[in-house]
């Protein structure tokens, strides 16, 4: 019996252990690993975006990859500003961007992992948020 509690708080800590890795790294984006996003990280995370959720291969992401990526639906026709009907890297770029200032709230040119849980943001996917919604 005390082996099986000792057992279960060990288990807790270990997967308390890997949730604060995955937040310290923001799902991947952190990529220097200092513990918070700059412009420069988001913009090199916005091409592997569009190759993961671009499903045709074609370049840009249309509404049906749009909303199988998980973004709303209502959110494509502001993130597409030539209006062509598809997203490009230019158009993911500026909804990083924007997104950008939104949750950097100190101003100070980052995000960091107290003002991602601020906004109540799931680090699971971080670049959905960040880009899409």
């Amino acid at each position: 019996m005390m082996g099986m509690r000792i057992l279960g708080v060990v288990m807790a800590v270990l997967l308390a252990g890997a949730a604060f890795a995955a937040a310290a790294d923001f799902g991947g984006l952190d990529r220097d690993g200092n513990g918070s996003l700059d412009r420069a990280e988001i913009d090199s995370a916005a091409p592997e975006l569009l190759r993961k959720y671009d499903l045709n291969g074609d370049g840009v992401i249309d509404r049906k990859e749009f909303k199988a990526a998980g973004g709303i639906p209502s959110r494509f026709d502001l993130l597409d500003r030539d209006k062509n009907g598809v997203l490009g890297l230019d158009e993911l770029k500026y909804a990083a961007a924007l997104r950008f200032k939104e949750f950097d709230t100190n101003r100070d040119g980052r995000i960091d992992t107290s003002e991602w849980k601020k906004l109540k943001m799931p680090v699971a996917r971080p670049m959905i948020n960040l880009f899409y919604f």
